[in-house]
Parts: C-alpha cells; sequence; structure tokens
C-alpha cells in the first residue's frame, strides 16, 4: 500500500516536470538547529537534489540548501547568493529562502531582495546566461539560512543528451572574489527520477556513494545517493581538477563520443560548400598558385584577424548554430563557431585539409571524459600533420593574436574533432605550441662622459609572449604599466630613470617584446662601480613564486601544468679606464623539480653572464611540495653575481698618453718620454729604447731622456752602451 502510494506521488511528480514544485526538500529550520556544529566557520545542514528526466527528454530538477553561519567570515561571504542558469533553455524560480537567527526568528526573504539579471557585458554582451541573485536579512553567527530553488527545461540542445554532476557541496564565492567555499556538509542526497526505457551510464569520484534503488514500477527508476558528514573542501591555487578531489557522481545518457561529433557536424557540414562570397574573400588574400600550405594557412588567419571581429554572439539560437560564412563575412563579425565555421571553410576551399574542433577550455575546467557531457565551450580550427609540417591549431578569436592564435594554456585540455565520421577525443599535445619562454638581455656600459647606463630586451614566446601581449593591449594606462614592469628589475633603492618600449603588439607574424634604456645616478667620478645579476630578477618578472602557498597551510597536491624556460644574458662592457672583474659567483642548483645553471666568461671587451632557469611540468605530493617549496625560497638567499668596474692601470697610462699627446703632440718631446716611461714599467725595455733615443733627438740635453735611455738600454743587457749614457745624464745633472 505504502510503495503504491509512494508511486502515485512519484508519477504526479513526473506530470509536474513542467510546472515548478514547491514542497520543501529538508527537514523545518527548527528541526535543523538541532544537529551539533561540526565547523567553526559554516557548515552546509542539508543539501538536497531532486532531478526527474521525462521521456521526451525534458527534465525538472529542484535544489534545497541549508547553511549554519559560524563565524563573521562565513557571514560575510553569504551575504549574497548567486544562482546561475542558462535562461534560452532553461526556466528558472526561487521556491523560497529564508534566514533563522540563532533566537529562533525565522526571516523570509524581501520582495526587493531578489534580482533576475543577464549575465555578460564587454564581449559578451549577447550571453544567454543568467542568474538569480538575492540577499537574506540578520545573516549573523549562528544563523541559519535556506534557499530552495526549481530548474526547468524549455528548450534541448541536444535531444539524445541529458547529462547530471551531483556533489555535496555548494560553491561559495567569498566576499573578496578571489577564491570559494566549499563547506562540511552534514546531509547530502541527490535523487533521480527516469524512464525504465532510457540508459544511463554514471562515473563515481572520491568516495561519491553508488546509487540505491528506492523504487522502480510503471516504466520508472528512481535512485538515490547519500552521504553524511562530508569534510570541508579547501579551494587552493594549483590544485588537481575538481573531479579528482571532491565527492562527485555523474550520470549521462551517453557514453559515446561520435554521438556528439555527428550532432556538431549537422550543424557545420552545409556551411562548408563554396559561394561566390567565400570565392571572393579567398581571392582577397592575394596568394599565388605557387603558394605552400603555410602561405595559406597564414593568409586565412590573417584575413580572419583583419576582417571578422570576434564577438560572444549566440543571442537567440542558445550558444551551439553557426552562421553561414556568407552571412558572417557581410556582417563582419561572429563569434567562435562563425569563425571557425569560415576559417574551415576558406581552408578546404585552398586545398587544406581542416576540420572544426571542439575544446574545454582551463575556465571550464578539465573533465573526465568517461560518460558524455557537453564540456566544450569553445571551438577551433584543427588542421592535421603532414609530411612537410606538424598538426597546426589555429583560434581567430583573439585581438591580433600571433599565429596561430592558439592559447598556450590549451595544452593537455579535452578537444574533440569534428570529422562527421565519428570524431576524435584527444588531449591537445604539448609538441603543437611553442615553447613557453622569456630571455632578458641586459648590457651595461658607461657612455662618452662616463654616465652608467643599461640596454635591456626582453624575447618572448609561448604563454609569456600571449600574456605581455594581451596585457599591453588591455592595459588602462599602458605608459605607466610598462614603466613598473620593468623598473621591477631592480630594488627600489637604486636611483635611475628607464625609457621602456613595447614592440610588435599589433603584428601576427612577430612575437612581442620589450626594451629599455636605463640611466643610473652613480657618479663618473666613482673609482669602482659594482654590476650584480640574479635569478631572482627574471623570476620577479615572469614566475609566481611571491605567492607561493606555505607547504603547512597546502591541503591538495601542487599542480604546476605549463613547462617553462626563463633566461638572463648579462653583458658588462669595459669602460673607457675601467676593467669588469668578476668578484662573486652565483652557483647552480640541480634541485628535484627544477634546474638553475649559472655561468660566466671573459669576453674581449667585458664579463657575460648566463643564467638559465627550467621549471617542468610538476604534480607532487604534500611532501614532494614540501621540498619544492623549500628549494624555491632558498633561490633568494643564493649567492649573486657580482661584477666591479675597477680603474685599469694599463687604460690609465693610455689615457695619460693621449692626453699629452693631444697637447703637446704626438711626436712633441713630452709624448716620448712618456711612452719610454710606461714602456718601462711594463717591462718592455728593448721597445722603449726607440722613443727614448727619438726625445734624445729632439733635445740632446735631456737629462731625462738620457736617464731612460740609460735604464732601457741596461736592462736590455746592453751594459756598455747604458754606462755611457747613465754618464751623460749625470753630466747633464739629472736626479731620478
Amino acid at each position: 500500500m505504502l510503495k503504491r502510494l509512494f508511486f502515485c506521488l512519484l508519477m504526479l511528480v513526473v506530470t509536474l516536470v513542467n510546472s515548478y514544485a514547491t514542497e520543501r526538500l529538508a527537514p523545518e529550520l527548527t528541526q535543523q538547529q538541532q544537529l551539533v556544529s561540526k565547523s567553526i566557520s559554516a557548515e552546509t545542514l542539508y543539501a538536497v537534489n531532486h532531478s526527474t528526466l521525462n521521456e521526451d527528454g525534458h527534465w525538472q530538477r529542484v535544489s534545497y540548501y541549508s547553511i549554519r553561519i559560524n563565524d563573521l567570515a562565513a557571514a560575510r561571504d553569504y551575504g549574497r547568493i548567486v544562482i546561475p542558469f542558462n535562461h534560452y533553455y532553461s526556466e528558472m524560480q526561487l521556491d523560497f529562502a529564508n534566514s533563522y537567527s540563532a533566537q529562533g526568528k525565522l526571516n523570509a526573504l524581501a520582495d526587493d531582495a531578489l534580482q533576475r539579471r543577464i549575465t555578460g557585458g564587454g564581449q559578451d554582451f549577447y550571453s544567454d546566461s543568467s542568474e538569480l541573485v538575492f540577499s537574506l536579512p540578520e545573516v549573523n553567527p549562528g544563523t541559519i539560512i535556506e534557499f530552495q530553488f526549481t530548474q526547468i527545461s524549455k528548450k534541448l540542445a541536444f535531444p539524445k543528451l541529458y547529462t547530471e554532476r551531483s556533489t555535496p557541496y555548494w560553491f561559495q564565492g567569498k566576499v573578496a572574489q578571489d577564491s570559494w567555499r566549499a563547506d562540511y556538509v552534514h546531509n547530502y542526497e541527490f535523487q533521480f527520477t527516469y524512464p525504465q526505457s532510457q540508459q544511463i551510464y554514471t562515473r563515481y569520484f572520491n568516495q561519491h556513494p553508488k546509487a540505491e534503488v528506492i523504487a522502480s514500477l510503471n516504466g520508472w527508476n528512481t535512485k538515490r545517493w547519500q552521504m553524511k558528514d562530508v569534510p570541508e573542501m579547501v579551494i587552493e591555487r594549483r590544485m588537481p581538477s575538481g573531479h579528482e578531489v571532491r565527492p562527485q557522481m555523474m550520470l549521462s545518457t551517453l557514453k559515446d563520443w561520435s554521438a556528439v561529433d555527428a550532432w556538431t557536424w549537422a550543424k557545420v557540414v552545409d556551411k562548408l560548400q563554396p559561394s561566390t562570397a567565400l570565392q571572393l574573400a579567398i581571392a582577397s588574400l592575394g596568394l599565388n598558385e605557387f603558394a605552400t600550405d603555410e602561405e595559406k594557412v597564414r593568409a586565412v588567419y590573417r584575413y580572419l584577424q583583419t576582417k571578422i571581429r570576434y564577438v560572444f554572439a549566440h543571442l537567440g539560437r542558445g550558444g551551439y548554430d553557426p552562421h553561414k560564412p556568407e552571412k558572417v563575412i557581410e556582417a563582419g563579425y561572429g563569434d567562435c563557431k562563425d569563425q571557425t565555421v569560415l576559417a574551415v571553410a576558406m581552408l578546404r576551399a585552398l586545398g587544406i585539409e581542416a576540420y572544426p574542433a571542439l575544446v574545454e577550455t582551463p575556465r571550464n575546467g578539465n573533465s573526465d571524459t568517461q560518460v558524455v557531457r557537453l564540456i566544450f565551450d569553445h571551438m577551433v580550427v584543427y588542421i592535421p600533420a603532414t609530411s612537410e609540417r606538424s598538426e597546426i591549431w589555429l583560434d581567430t578569436t583573439g585581438d591580433r593574436g600571433l599565429y596561430p592564435g592558439m592559447s598556450n594554456y590549451m595544452v593537455g585540455q579535452n578537444a574533440l574533432i569534428v570529422d562527421g565520421e565519428g570524431g576524435q577525443l584527444i588531449d591537445i599535445a604539448e609538441e603543437s605550441f611553442a615553447t613557453n619562454k622569456a630571455q632578458l638581455n641586459i648590457h651595461y656600459y658607461q657612455d662618452e662622459s662616463g654616465a652608467s647606463k643599461a640596454n635591456l630586451s626582453i624575447e618572448l614566446s609561448g604563454m609569456f609572449e600571449q600574456h605581455i601581449r594581451s596585457w599591453w593591449k588591455h592595459s588602462s594606462e599602458q605608459a605607466v604599466a610598462l614603466q613598473q614592469f620593468v623598473k621591477g628589475l631592480y630594488s627600489q633603492g637604486l636611483d635611475f630613470s628607464v625609457d621602456a618600449q613595447v614592440h610588435n603588439s599589433e603584428s601576427l607574424d612577430t612575437p612581442v617584446s620589450i626594451t629599455a634604456d636605463y640611466h643610473f645616478s652613480e657618479s663618473p667620478d666613482n673609482n669602482e662601480l659594482v654590476r650584480a645579476a640574479s635569478v631572482m630578477q627574471v623570476l620577479g618578472l615572469f614566475a609566481d613564486f611571491s605567492n607561493l602557498p606555505m607547504p603547512a597551510e597546502r591541503v591538495h597536491r601542487y599542480v604546476e601544468k605549463y613547462p617553462y624556460h626563463l633566461s638572463m644574458r648579462v653583458k658588462v662592457e669595459d669602460g673607457k679606464q675601467t676593467i669588469a672583474s668578476l668578484i662573486q659567483n652565483a652557483q647552480a642548483v640541480d634541485a628535484t623539480h627544477f634546474n638553475l645553471q649559472q655561468s660566466a666568461k671573459r669576453l674581449e671587451d667585458g664579463v657575460l653572464l648566463s643564467i638559465d632557469f627550467t621549471h617542468p611540468e610538476l604534480d607532487l605530493t604534500l611532501e614532494e611540495y614540501q621540498e619544492y617549496h623549500n628549494h624555491i625560497s632558498k633561490l633568494a638567499k643564493q649567492e649573486v653575481w657580482l661584477v666591479s668596474l675597477r680603474v685599469d692601470p694599463e687604460k690609465d697610462k693610455i689615457a695619460e698618453l693621449s692626453k699629452v699627446a693631444a697637447e703637446q703632440g704626438k711626436n712633441s718631446l713630452q709624448a716620448y718620454l712618456l711612452t719610454a716611461r710606461q714602456l718601462i714599467e711594463k717591462g718592455e725595455f728593448s721597445a722603449a729604447i726607440e722613443p727614448a733615443r727619438k726625445a734624445i733627438e729632439l733635445d740632446n740635453n735631456s737629462g731625462e731622456a738620457w736617464y731612460l735611455l740609460a735604464t732601457a738600454q741596461g736592462f736590455a743587457t746592453q751594459v756598455e752602451a747604458s754606462l755611457k749614457s747613465f754618464a751623460k745624464a749625470e753630466e747633464l745633472g739629472y736626479q731620478p
């Protein structure tokens, strides 16, 4: 009797798929208040979700959450609740929301405290995403807040596909908007009702329990998943993907990705056919009949970058159907699907094999793909490798990005190459991208006046080039931001001025680079200038070690997905009267999780320092992260390279001789005397005889000239001649 009554109620729920449910899914707050507290900050008392899949593919989802606030930080974080949804495909209603004080006062949500708004703005002004936003009254420590909402499908993007992803946590953005919280959960339940004729595939992660069938009757199944006392999940930077660390269940009506390939291909195949507009666009590329594949692909990329503006424009179409290429050409803009289809059509017309590719960007995650879910949030062009070149991933949606436009952050992401023949689900390979590299070249020198200066050039590739290019384009105060960036090479205590430039920011073929000229406020009369170089200079500009999490606070594995190489080449040039001399070395470091190579060598005109820091892809346990953190921390305490610009005695003598020659003439008596004296001091006695004789020829009565000749002759073992010359110097009354 009870089972029959249950199924009568169940069938009532099924028939109400297209109407809103208002029955609460959890006990009253007076009962929930009795739960013993398990967290000092906040705790989810009940997380309950009931979903129903109808026979026609439409669905309804009712969700309930109650959270007890235990401190001020949680009160601030839970001051505003945001529930996102897609208004093109579904309708959303807040069934109720209340706060319940520690004193037992129930406060309902005020009518004017709820907003329904379309998100987006900027490039996303055509977004179909909306959100319910509300704030509850009297959210203080001791308060319990609750809210229940119902979402109902109104259009189906992919009728064959229904998916759910369920976890115990309610993810609440922190008030500083720098992270999320996923608090302790006392009671979690997910319930799913669906037709028995529908095959359902499930995946479980991190101790999420498997389902129990609680009812199976009259062509319908109902399954339930429950958990109790789920610990808080800490959200950290550089942690593993969510499905790797949190309890989670995924269900889907499909496990074969070929269905997604067929669904997507049906939306694009009829748009790849030749047309007059397409032929005119190709003719405008200016390619000759002998153009290579590379030249053709670059020309198409240039056309999209200069002729077709990117906008996130799927208004009224649900985000899955691209426009025809001729429409995109006529409009002069399009979203990622529009641009991809146009590019593929142009490339195919040029004889280049090319396909659309659905990709999951890092912003959307890096999902498990054992069951099918519409995880993709971007579309790009995939061009297979040939015997003459490697594969190419072409993304035309950037703002004048460096060819081929694909972000290096896409390495390792999920991609489905769409071909209408089942497709190919892959992880995007690192080999298809430029190396992540930044090299600083610094040249220290003194100008004609003796002023201390330096030239800096920064060469970039991979994610560093992409970051600087984007930063430069979107910085609101470019000049000031650039000044601050290049000043970061030196400590604040150093007095200098600098003039910097960014190059190639609009070029599609040449990487962005940076140059800067430094003028140091050092006295030219300073007898010894010291130049320093350290790996921390390049790390400070391009690495992120200043915000490295403390090992004692780390909870999850530490993941760094993107390998990179940073280097410095520092030349300290000799001055007019100084020579660059190495006075302190810096050592190489071969740590377990990175490598630092350092060396120095003497050039003809100065000293060259080389610093190379190589950082691989990392996935570290907590113990490994402790070791890694220790080694990184020690870098700042390492000895730095020190190069001294000391006065060079030889250069001093040359300068003295030049001065005399300028004042007296290079063939003057004083010039010959000085030359002879300097050669004797250097031990070049035979060479000193000639200028001494020439001095005597100019003035036979110069006692100094006869003395210098005698000295040179004596050390040159011309003893008899030396004695005669000494006698002549003495006769002339010369006293050395």
